[in-house]
């Protein structure tokens, strides 16, 4: 890839041209994306803003689906696989990424290693997103509110736009750690002119989220619960987001604080347990607070392809999926460990156990396990050929029991012990069980916390995540086979490397994460 192109992914946004009329974001969400700037032209009616607006949710899920094409998708791989919740013994490049099952001698979890992974080491495409955000909060101002009919539907665009620029941010700062800050657009006017960008300290990125995300919440409003709505973002995915940004600072008591304003007043409730699946029907139960919407869609050109821009897809979900499920399509899946899930449920009373999670014995190069059931929802498009098939299932990226449980968190880190385990209770009793344990401290009720959001949130990419903010109370990543030294907060190796091959050419004053810095093949 040349400098002038790696220059362009970086910094230069996308366009989605639809090619159905009309101002729906659902209607043309995931058409396909061309390279371009903005012109002002562009920026002349409601329509255009809600394209631009669709750009921005379809590069956000194309983000997710792929790290590269033999990638079963990012959002999987850094939110799950390496907390220890899955394996793959189909890939040999993903037995680096596991406690014991490393046979290259390299340690355990050595992210550095990722020779068919390489999106797993490069922040571009996310910043193609953050462009997307900027372009509509530097345009939208500008533009006659009588083009959009009030001042509450143009500021709902830039609150939108504000939710998914911090909602990016948070998710690099997850993965990567300190990123580089890009606070304007560029355009063809400014090729070679660019600076390089120092890579800003992530907490101070984190506090300007804060601010983007308290100014988002008073242009959005709740949604009722209204699970139709749950696709674009609102007032209670933005209080969800600022919920996790200040847990992830260990700012408890605006965690709790932010918590409370969303539980009480967002509309939304827990699915009950003999409807659980709802929960990743799609757009489908009043527990989703934000959701990606990947199902079925006749009209879009992409579909055929599977390319990432494409609605509807079965690779993604069906990492999780193999045999008569998916008409056996897939002979080998992700599986997560017998012991791992046997430890971590109460597999005679946990009614989660029994409906999103079927036991597998061994067969061909899978070990024994159990196959995650949360995406099941196959079909094809062609039916009477059996052709095309595709997992009609949205991506939940925010619901209300993750919410309630990072409350739990906070009260615990707080010391109100007795708040956290009123929290706890509210999903331990959905799925039929009085309590995992009786915690008599902190340092339990953190545990069995971040157990029951281990139980709960499987396969959501949450859990590690989970780990890492919780690290220095508990300790769960050295308890899983990471390195003490390795995840202290000087080292920070729960994040992955950079691939500063690639990287480095474009911003000459990047530099590599410490602890990969110093740990490399």
């Amino acid at each position: 890839m040349t400098k002038q192109n790696l220059i362009l992914k970086l910094f230069f946004p996308i366009v989605v041209v639809a090619s159905i009329l009309g101002i729906s974001c659902k209607k043309y969400i995931y058409q396909g994306p061309i390279t371009s700037t903005y012109g002002a032209e562009f920026w002349t009616s409601q329509q255009s803003v809600e394209q631009a607006t669709a750009a921005m949710y379809g590069q956000l899920r194309a983000d997710f689906v792929t790290a590269d094409n033999s990638s079963p998708g990012l959002f999987f791989l850094a939110g799950d696989y390496v907390s220890g919740s899955f394996f793959n013994a189909s890939r040999q490049d993903y037995r680096p990424l596991t406690a014991s099952r490393n046979p290259f001698g390299t340690g355990p979890f050595n992210f550095n290693y990722a020779p068919y992974n390489h999106g797993m080491h490069d922040w571009s495409r996310f910043y193609q997103l953050i462009a997307q955000c900027n372009l509509i909060l530097q345009n939208v101002p500008d533009m006659p509110t009588s083009l959009f009919g009030s001042e509450n539907k143009k500021n709902a665009y830039l609150g939108e736009a504000l939710f998914m620029k911090s909602f990016t941010y948070f998710y690099i700062i997850r993965i990567w750690g300190d990123p580089v800050f890009v606070e304007k657009t560029y355009n063809g006017a400014d090729y070679g002119n660019i600076a390089p960008i120092a890579r800003s300290p992530e907490a101070d990125v984190l506090d300007s989220c804060i601010s983007y995300l308290t100014k988002a919440t008073s242009y959005l409003e709740y949604t009722a619960g209204d699970p139709s709505k749950s696709i674009r973002a609102n007032k209670g995915s933005a209080l969800a987001l600022l919920a996790h940004i200040y847990a992830w600072k260990h700012d408890y008591a605006n965690a709790h604080k932010t918590c409370l304003e969303l539980i009480n007043n967002g509309g939304y409730s827990l699915e009950p347990m003999s409807s659980y699946k709802n929960i990743w029907a799609g757009e489908f139960s009043s527990e989703s607070i934000f959701e990606i919407s990947m199902l079925f869609n006749p009209t879009d050109p992409n579909f055929k392809g599977q390319g990432a821009w494409a609605e509807a897809r079965f690779d993604f979900f069906a990492t999780f999926l193999k045999g008569p499920i998916i008409n056996n399509l897939r002979s080998q899946s992700w599986v997560s460990p017998y012991d791992f899930i046997q430890n971590l449920y109460d597999t005679t009373n946990d009614a989660r156990f029994k409906t999103i999670l079927s036991f597998v014995p061994p067969s061909g190069s899978d070990e024994i396990g159990y196959m995650l059931e949360k995406y099941t929802n196959f079909k094809y498009a062609e039916p009477g050929t059996e052709t095309s098939p595709y997992i009609n299932n949205n991506l939940v990226v925010f619901r209300l029991s993750d919410i309630i449980l990072l409350d739990a968190e906070a009260l615990a880190s707080t010391g109100d012990l007795a708040g956290a385990a009123a929290d706890l209770a509210q999903t331990e009793n959905r799925a039929g069980i009085s309590s995992y344990s009786n915690p008599t401290n902190q340092f339990e009720m953190l545990n069995e916390i971040i157990d029951e959001r281990g139980r709960e949130l499987i396969g959501e990419g949450q859990w590690y995540f989970d780990l890492i903010r919780t690290e220095p109370a508990i300790g769960r990543l050295v308890l899983y086979g990471y390195p003490r030294d390795r995840v202290t907060p000087a080292n920070k190796g729960y994040y992955w490397p950079l691939d500063m091959p690639l990287l480095f050419p474009q911003d000459n004053l990047l530099t590599q994460n410490p602890w990969w810095a110093s740990h490399t093949l």
